[in-house]
């Protein structure tokens, strides 16, 4: 007995033994048990997910010896024909190589005639979209009315290519691609039940490879089993598929991030030497590139990344989040316009260094894990962002810096006691306070030290404005105020130096896990200042011309004004079709022939003829009259179209209420006394 490949071989026998489609199949189902059966079905989808298959399943279920159900026995005479493919009241025509009117008239001339052995004369026409136009012409009528006695089953991998007359005359069933975890699934469970040892690894190259396709996933196996001599492993199926090392895109995305352009190039010249296809280099770099962003939102989403988790969150952890997006915006663009580059690795260099050349900031030297090293368990350094947008990563030296504040505060602090010749007298607002003892700091002070010590400063200057002025006597300095100030002080300093401490230690004791990540910045980040947002700049952004209520008034005008203005607002016309109306101006030829002067700027609204002929229709039917409506382009500014009368009337408008403005007795006087100025881009008509 010769082979029978397992594309054939393991073609599903039932409904149950489909792999995926649900919803398609829970419909057929419905609709067997419940009697409820259309006389014609169209199957479209992709290849390989299924069409042919289910629609013989549908004949089986409508001729069973056992009657109309969703679960044929399999073991009546007509059930084993049918999955034999030797029922004679099952004819399947191919319709890619019967495409004459002549082929369909002879379908249509047996149509008449009784099953000869089934319930069900059952018409199966696969990829239905190769017939002719005269073919579709010949089966439209028996396609709507059929015998009771016929079904047609129709199935298309380009339903888009039907005309319309044919698809609302069937129900229309899409097969969805088929997802790689359920063919990688149905693989596995084929493979033990044909007793051929097979490696997970291998299995999943095979099912991302089929793309969505059961068939050419069973084919790629076929060819799996023959390279692996009765098995497959995972070395020999990702040398038959020719499938990219995923090692390169990551050290390429690495390249990237480190800004090194001579390992970038060295990474390419790697590929090129195992033969990639350079298509999908840069199909795996921007995959990779989506993992990477969206880890950084999702901390537990590894997709396909499980071997390589640690190299993973490494790049997601590092890499900022824009950088990530510029690079996949770039490396998409790149795999666009890889048809037009000279040669292939070409278009693949520049498309990388172009990722590279946006790259202008220098990032630290911090190295990735090794691939086979296991994951370590990692302290989190919270970063703290300051009064200026700079984000500090406490270290063990804020411990040495707060040492450093309390040494350097405490005598500036002894310094301040009062003398017993200081007099304390009521301050007043032409008065200074009581000069405060500069502390210098060094120029390499991170910007935290220096937040504290300018807050330390602004809190005693607000101890010392007292709230109600006090007299004090003038031979008795009041130790109880000083001393109260100085340990005040004292107490400060000491609790800005142990607040570091502690957030220190308490950063040191949270560790990254999955559930917590998320990316943060790993170094100092400057920011420039933006400019703070004025009232005038708050206003300009909300202006707009035209409100609604101003814009309804030009309509109304212009349509005491205008005969055409008018027609247009009387006419029932979708929004864009009358955008072709308000742009075009109006010349009648005689009583039958319109002619409408349309600007350039606007010529792409009859790119389409549906719009003129809408258009058309419209003022026939308002003119109680068959019109011929012709759309010339014209830029002749002599004659005005409605939009433009209308832009014409605004303006007129706008400049009448610029000189009611200007001649108001009170604004006159306002800009007289106090100066002011009218700001004329701020009028608006109502």
């Amino acid at each position: 007995m010769s082979y029978q490949v397992l594309a054939r071989k393991w073609r599903p026998k039932s409904f149950s033994e489909v792999v995926g489609q649900q919803h398609v199949l829970k419909i057929l189902s419905n609709a067997l048990s419940l009697g409820r059966v259309h006389h014609a079905y169209l199957f479209s989808g992709t290849r390989g997910v299924g069409k042919t298959s289910i629609a013989r399943l549908l004949a089986k279920g409508l001729n069973c010896e056992s009657g109309i159900t969703a679960t044929p026995c399999g073991v009546c005479d007509n059930c084993r024909e049918i999955e034999q493919g030797r029922f004679v009241d099952l004819l399947e025509i191919d319709a890619a190589s019967r495409t004459k009117v002549e082929d369909t008239r002879e379908i249509l001339d047996n149509i008449q005639y009784l099953p000869s052995k089934g319930r069900f004369k059952v018409y199966l026409i696969d990829e239905v979209h190769m017939l002719s136009r005269s073919s579709f012409n010949a089966l439209l009528k028996t396609l709507e009315e059929p015998p009771e006695h016929v079904k047609f089953l129709l199935a298309t991998t380009d339903p888009q290519k039907l005309p319309i007359t044919i698809l609302s005359r069937c129900l229309h069933l899409h097969l969805n691609v088929l997802d790689t975890s359920l063919i990688a699934e149905q693989l596995k469970h084929i493979l033990q039940l044909e007793q051929i040892e097979s490696e997970p690894r291998a299995i999943q190259l095979l099912a991302k490879a089929a793309n969505g396709s059961m068939r050419d996933a069973l084919s790629l196996t076929d060819q799996a089993i023959a390279l692996g001599n009765g098995k497959i492993d995972a070395v020999s199926a990702a040398s038959m598929l020719g499938t990219l090392d995923k090692s390169i895109p990551f050290s390429l995305i690495n390249a990237l991030y480190q800004n090194d352009g001579n390992t970038l190039m060295q990474q390419i010249e790697a590929a090129a030497l195992q033969g990639a296809d350079w298509d999908n280099l840069l199909a795996e770099s921007i995959a990779l590139l989506h993992q990477i962003a969206l880890l950084q939102v999702v901390p537990t989403a590894l997709g396909d990344y499980t071997d390589n988790e640690e190299q993973l969150r490494f790049l997601a952890q590092y890499m900022a989040p824009n950088d990530v997006q510029l690079f996949y915006q770039i490396l998409l663009m790149g795999r666009k316009e890889l048809a037009f580059a000279p040669d292939k690795k070409m278009g693949v260099e520049m498309s990388f260094l172009r990722a590279l050349a946006f790259m202008p900031k220098n990032v630290d030297a911090i190295k990735p894990p090794a691939a086979t090293a296991t994951i370590p368990t990692k302290k989190a350094e919270s970063p703290i962002r300051t009064q200026s947008d700079q984000v500090v990563t406490p270290s063990s030296q804020s411990v040495n810096e707060a040492a450093s504040i309390r040494q350097t505060v405490k005598p500036a602090i002894e310094n301040q006691q009062l003398n017993d010749n200081t007099i304390v007298r009521p301050v007043t607002s032409d008065e200074n306070t009581v000069s405060q003892p500069e502390i210098s700091l060094p120029d390499d002070a991170s910007s935290i030290t220096k937040n504290i010590l300018e807050m330390r400063m602004q809190l005693i200057k607000e101890e010392q404005k007292p709230k109600k002025p006090e007299l004090v006597d003038h031979h008795q300095p009041s130790n109880s105020l000083i001393n109260s100030k100085r340990d005040d002080a004292q107490q400060l300093a000491n609790k800005l130096g142990n607040n570091i401490e502690k957030n220190d230690e308490e950063a040191k004791q949270e560790e990254i896990t999955a559930e917590n990540y998320q990316w943060q910045a790993c170094g100092l980040v400057e920011t420039k200042n933006e400019p703070a947002l004025d009232a005038k700049t708050l206003c300009d952004s909300l202006k707009v011309d035209k409100t609604p209520e101003m814009t309804k008034k030009l309509i109304v005008e212009m349509a005491e004004k205008d005969a055409w203005c008018a027609e247009i607002e009387q006419l029932e016309l979708a929004p864009l079709i009358k955008q072709i109306a308000i742009n075009s101006y109006f010349e009648q030829i005689d009583d039958n022939n319109i002619v409408l002067h349309m600007r350039s700027s606007v010529k792409h609204l009859i790119k389409s003829p549906a719009n003129c002929t809408k258009l058309e229709s419209a003022l026939s039917a308002y003119r109680q009259k068959p019109l011929n409506l012709k759309i010339v382009i014209d830029d002749n500014q002599e004659n005005k179209t409605p939009l433009e009368m209308r832009e014409d009337l605004y303006q007129q408008k706008l400049e009448q209420a610029k000189q009611t403005i200007n001649q108001d007795a009170k604004v006159e006087m306002i800009c007289q006394y106090f100066d002011a100025k009218i700001d004329e881009a701020s009028i608006r008509p109502v």
